[in-house]
């Protein structure tokens, strides 16, 4: 539950030469997998020569991925030394993958791609209601009008429960110890992060902050964007979501 460049303060900048370390066990092939599974129930499959765009792509492994799959990739992020890492990782692949320095909440693009991605909470990061709207609308104009919005968020179910207090085993490459506090009437959390880089015993310390959005908060602000056609799923499930769902996917399509 990491996030990967949003907001004015790039969080990621010391971290990122170690992140693909830290996320090293996370299957980006079967999220990948899952994915494409929603695009087809949305009749929007994602198939070779798709334009997909992976917003808050971080080191690029989701977009990296589906340029395997014969796509037309471009990533999105706020954090630079990420995108320096995603670039040399596309160099090392031999993919042709643009990525590109990008606040979610101010970019424009033309409306040129099949598909828009953000992963893995990334949009929680968007504090602000208006500010999501306003990622929203711009991912809408960048859209051609057959195309597909895919994204996931933790619920108010997975902040309330405190979801993002953990601990790494002491044995790990980059051993991390996380502490969240959340806010009800705000719908905030705060997440101190402590990182430990094992070869190195390099001590990081960074603060996060998601807030939680309903399910009526993320369709109002969807269709006040410009998207419509809205389905809602239970995490790496093809069941609709329930009170108790700690993360939830969406997908949505121009109106």
């Amino acid at each position: 539950m990491l996030h990967r460049g949003l907001g004015h303060h790039d969080q990621f900048a010391r971290i990122a030469p170690y992140y693909d370390l830290l996320m090293a066990s996370v299957p980006y092939a079967r999220w990948a997998d899952y994915v494409a599974d929603l695009a087809l129930l949305a009749h929007r499959p994602i198939v070779p020569g798709s334009h997909l765009l992976d917003l808050a792509t971080g080191t690029g492994s989701v977009a990296l991925e589906f340029a395997n799959r014969g796509c037309i990739a471009t990533g999105l992020d706020l954090s630079e030394p990420m995108l320096e890492q995603a670039r040399r990782k596309a160099g090392v692949a031999g993919r042709r993958v643009e990525f590109l320095n990008r606040d979610l909440v101010r970019f424009s693009l033309p409306a040129e791609f099949d598909h828009a991605l953000c992963l893995y909470d990334s949009l929680n990061y968007v504090l602000d209601p208006k500010n999501l709207e306003r990622t929203f609308a711009n991912v809408r104009r960048a859209l051609k009008p057959s195309g597909l919005l895919i994204f996931d968020i933790n619920t108010v179910h997975a902040l309330e429960a405190e979801l993002f207090t953990q601990a790494s085993g002491p044995n790990a490459v980059v051993r991390y110890r996380w502490r969240s506090k959340y806010q009800p009437r705000t719908k905030l959390t705060e997440i101190r992060m402590h990182f430990e880089i094992a070869a190195t015993g390099e001590q990081i310390e960074v603060v996060h902050r998601q807030r939680g959005y309903t399910d009526a908060e993320i369709r109002s602000l969807l269709s006040r964007a410009g998207f419509g056609g809205i389905g809602s799923y239970d995490g790496y499930r093809f069941q609709p979501p329930t009170s108790t769902s700690d993360r939830v996917f969406y997908f949505a399509v121009p109106r």
